[in-house]
C-alpha cells in the first residue's frame, strides 16, 4: 500500500504568484494536483455556499464544452481533462459527506506521488479552527503563504475585479481608479482582507507548526533560489522552473502618482509587518522609504 502523500494548502495571497506556483508544482513529476487550481471548497463550505459553487462550476463546464464542440479550444486534451475534473468536483460538492469526498478527490489517483493538495488562496481567510482542522487532516500537511508588494498586489487585484465586471475597454482605466478609490475609502473590504498579511500569518502560525509552513514573497519565490526553497520545503526533488513565465498578469494600467502616494501610506502597516517578520524585500519598491515608484 502506497504512503499517503504530503498535503499542500495555500494561504494566499490573491494576486501574489500562486497560479505560477500551481503550474510549476503540477508539472513536477512527484506531485498530483488536479487541473482545477482553486476548488474553494472549505471557504464555500463554511459560508454555506456549496450549492452556489455547484451552479458556478456547471456554468463553467457548459462554457468549456461549447468551446470544445466548436473547435475553439487550442488544447482540446487539456480541456477534456478540465471538464472531467469539474464534473467530479460537482459530485464532491453534492456528496452526502462532502469533506470525505473532497479528500478522496485530492488523493484517489495520487498513487506513489509525494505531494497532493490544492492552491486556493482564499484558504488564508479560513477561521483558525478550520485551519487547525486541515492541519490535523493527515500526518503531513504543509502550507505555503506568498506575499507580494502590497501596493502592486492590491492594484493587480483591483484590475482583475474590474476585468471580471466586463467594463468597456475604453472605460477600463477609469474604472480601475474608481474601484481603487473605493478600496481606500473602506468600501471593498474583500480586497483588503485578501491582502491582510498580518491577520493571515497570525492564524497560520497558530494552526501549523513552524516546519509545516513556508512564508515567502512572490518576488523571492520566482527565482532559482526561491524554487529550491519551495521544493526542499515540500520534500520534492529540485527541478528547474519557467522563471520568465507570468500567469494572469492582468491588463496593464498605470497608477496615477497621487493614487500611488495615497496607497503607500494607507498600506504602511502591511509594509511594517513584513519588515518586522521577514525583513523588507529589496524588490518591493512601492514604499518611498524603501525604494522608488511602483511600476
Amino acid at each position: 500500500m502506497s504512503q499517503s502523500p504530503t498535503m499542500l494548502f495555500c494561504a494566499g495571497a490573491v494576486k501574489a504568484g500562486t497560479s505560477w506556483l500551481n503550474v510549476y508544482l503540477r508539472g513536477h513529476p512527484e506531485t498530483y494536483l488536479r487541473s482545477i487550481k482553486e476548488m474553494q471548497f472549505f471557504n464555500k463550505l463554511d459560508e454555506g455556499a456549496l450549492g452556489a459553487r455547484v451552479k458556478w462550476t456547471e456554468k463553467d463546464i457548459a462554457g468549456m464544452q461549447k468551446d470544445l464542440d466548436s473547435g475553439k479550444s487550442r488544447f482540446p486534451a487539456w480541456m477534456i481533462k478540465q471538464i472531467a475534473d469539474r464534473v467530479e468536483d460537482c459530485q464532491v460538492l453534492t456528496a452526502p459527506d462532502p469533506v470525505a469526498a473532497y479528500l478522496r478527490y485530492l488523493t484517489s489517483e495520487a498513487g506513489g506521488k509525494r505531494l497532493g493538495g490544492e492552491m486556493t488562496p482564499e484558504y488564508g481567510l479560513l477561521s483558525l479552527a478550520r485551519m487547525r482542522d486541515l492541519q490535523a487532516w493527515s500526518a503531513d500537511v504543509r502550507w505555503v503563504f506568498v506575499m507580494r508588494d502590497p501596493v502592486e498586489r492590491m492594484w493587480s487585484h483591483v484590475r482583475m475585479w474590474v476585468k471580471r465586471a466586463a467594463v468597456a475597454p475604453g472605460a477600463f482605466a477609469a474604472a480601475c481608479i474608481a474601484k481603487f478609490n473605493d478600496v481606500l475609502a473602506g468600501q471593498a473590504p474583500d480586497v483588503v482582507q485578501r491582502g491582510d498579511y498580518a491577520a493571515i500569518h497570525a492564524r497560520l502560525v497558530q494552526a501549523a507548526p513552524e516546519d509545516k509552513r513556508r512564508v515567502m514573497t512572490s518576488e523571492g519565490m520566482i527565482t532559482p533560489q526561491g524554487v529550491i526553497r519551495v521544493t526542499d520545503f515540500l520534500g520534492l526533488s529540485r527541478r528547474e522552473a519557467p522563471l520568465q513565465k507570468r500567469l494572469h498578469a492582468g491588463t496593464p494600467v498605470d497608477m496615477p502618482e497621487s493614487l500611488s502616494q495615497r496607497s503607500r501610506e494607507w498600506l504602511r502597516l502591511h509594509y511594517d509587518f513584513v519588515a518586522a517578520t521577514l525583513g523588507l524585500p529589496q524588490d518591493w519598491e512601492s514604499f518611498p522609504e524603501f525604494g522608488s515608484e511602483v511600476a
